[in-house]
């Protein structure tokens, strides 16, 4: 097991506390810490045994000096700090990029201390310090180090100044709409404005669920679930809703089957859905005048799926073909050719091909358009391989016991969040119990219990003030609660629907919550 001592530079017991709780959690290494609260403390321990120290964690702002001074006095006449450094700041707004240039290995705002992130942070500024010693050696090699750097920085605020464009666009749309619809909620474009409001608020969903999808990547727990499907059926009701946005925008769109596809394969229909979507989506965003094509054949005797999607746009920039799939690289913005979204689609989209046994490549591009390739392993299946489903459950007649007497407790500290669910309920008949937070909702339990009843299911937010959604899941888990526990949490990602289950929650449901999800979950439940 690997052993790291962690020097904690940070006037905040609430923030020391939480980076050490964070990196405990991470099983692989073994850790020891060291906690001062003032820069002075931190370089003294530092000039006495800094051999001691395999990283420290500063604080931007200390009640005797800031970060810059901390450095400054720390390298003196060295080029890189004798150990590696990791700044923790309170808002990255006010953060000063320069300091990245005297050697700082990361930075990172104290909001995002996670146990999911922080190992990863602490393990990856240690290795980049190894590594940039061993370069310090090479005048030429610091050179091009530094550069490096310089690009990476670069890079990030390329990347952060287009996330912003992408969030303050739908952002105002849906601000702007809701204003509007605020003051005249009976005006004769009501329903455009709301349709407007919703299509702004899909935009978003999709840049996080890219966002999350390119963090999984470089965790490596991004997931591929095969399965036997329709590779006709996925490919054409895919084209089918990509259509409607070629002919929105003018262009003509053809897809092409193959006549001898089989009739069931074995793949990730849902991933397979994802790429494409990708592919032809920026094909039509990229193409003005002309038409979008989607080629698909069937190779029997790799047992290889592949799919060409053509263009008649610019062409692939020159300056980007060489990283056109590295996340965030989304070439030269210019008046011919502008940068849209953040460049996350095509390296998600290489990564997914990848774990499906194929590839993505760029075949060919030129002023006249481009043809994405992309390849993927579809052995072909039997009708016994699909997976057996219970009818009954679809011919079922209705239940005997209306929803409408059915008792929900749901547990959401944001006002506006119980409001939605609130008329989410309202449309079953269903007139839920709120609690604000988990303590309430373990209160409002046990006085239903004494008084011999129960509710019908419980539903908790998992981040809430006092008691959180795990703690009131726990001990629901702890009484043996009859009813289902379901978890609502904004952390799609998989150790927290796993942390959800152990609490003891039966379903994990995802921000922003869906009418038909949940309808689908009550289902399952209640009939």
């Amino acid at each position: 097991m690997l052993k790291s001592h962690i020097l904690i530079v940070d006037d905040s017991p609430q923030d020391r506390d939480a980076i050490v709780s964070a990196l405990r959690q991470d099983h692989r290494v073994r850790y020891k810490f060291t906690e001062v609260t003032t820069g002075g403390d931190g370089l003294k321990l530092l000039d006495e045994r800094v051999k001691d120290f395999d990283l420290v964690f500063l604080d931007y702002r200390l009640p005797d000096m800031d970060a810059t001074g901390f450095v400054r006095r720390l390298l003196g006449d060295a080029t890189i700090p004798p150990v590696p450094i990791v700044l923790i700041t309170g808002s990255l707004r006010s953060f000063d990029s320069k300091i990245l240039e005297h050697g700082v290995q990361d930075f990172f705002g104290k909001s995002h201390i996670t146990a999911e992130i922080l190992p990863r942070i602490a393990q990856n500024a240690i290795e980049r310090h190894k590594l940039l010693k061993g370069l310090v050696e090479s005048e030429e090699r610091a050179a091009q180090a530094m550069l490096a750097a310089e690009q990476a920085n670069r890079a990030k605020s390329q990347f952060l100044a287009s996330l912003s464009h992408e969030l303050r666009t739908p952002l105002a749309a849906i601000i702007g709409f809701a204003e509007l619809l605020e003051k005249d909620p009976s005006a004769p474009d009501a329903q455009k404005m709301l349709g407007m409001i919703a299509s702004s608020g899909e935009h978003l969903l999709s840049l996080l669920n890219d966002l999350l999808d390119i963090a999984k990547v470089e965790a490596g727990t991004l997931e591929i679930e095969t399965m036997a499907n329709d590779i006709c059926h996925v490919v054409e009701s895919t084209c089918e809703l990509m259509k409607f946005r070629a002919i929105d925008k003018g262009l003509r769109f053809h897809w092409h089957l193959p006549k001898n596809c089989p009739v069931l394969a074995r793949f990730d229909p849902v991933r397979l859905r994802q790429v494409l979507i990708n592919l032809i989506g920026n094909a039509i965003k990229y193409t003005d005048h002309g038409e979008v094509e989607c080629l698909i054949q069937y190779d029997y005797v790799n047992e290889m799926l592949k799919i060409r999607v053509s263009d008649t746009g610019p062409g692939v920039h020159a300056d980007v073909i060489d990283r056109i799939f590295t996340p965030f690289s989304q070439g030269p913005a210019s008046s011919e050719q502008k940068r849209i979204g953040i460049g996350l689609g095509l390296a998600i989209s290489r990564q997914l091909a990848v774990m499906m046994g194929g590839s993505l490549t760029l075949e060919k591009t030129s002023s006249e358009g481009s043809c994405f390739m992309l390849e993927l392993h579809a052995p072909e299946a039997s009708s016994d391989d699909v997976p057996s489903t219970n009818a009954a459950n679809h011919q079922r007649p209705a239940a005997s016991v209306s929803w409408e007497q059915k008792s929900v407790l749901v547990a959401e500290d944001v006002e506006a969040n119980r409001f939605l669910l609130e008329k989410i309920f309202a449309k079953f008949g269903i007139e839920p119990i709120f609690a604000h937070d988990g303590k309430q909702a373990c209160d409002i339990v046990e006085t239903r219990r004494q008084q011999g009843s129960h509710f019908d299911l419980v539903l908790l937010d998992m981040q809430m003030p006092v008691m959180d959604g795990y703690e009131a899941a726990s001990y629901l888990k702890s009484i043996d609660y009859p009813s289902p526990i379901v978890a609502l949490t904004a952390a799609a990602v998989g150790s927290d629907v796993e942390r959800c289950t152990e609490a003891g929650c039966a379903q994990v449901l995802v921000k922003p919550l869906r009418f038909d999800e949940l309808k689908r979950t009550l289902q399952h439940y209640w009939g």
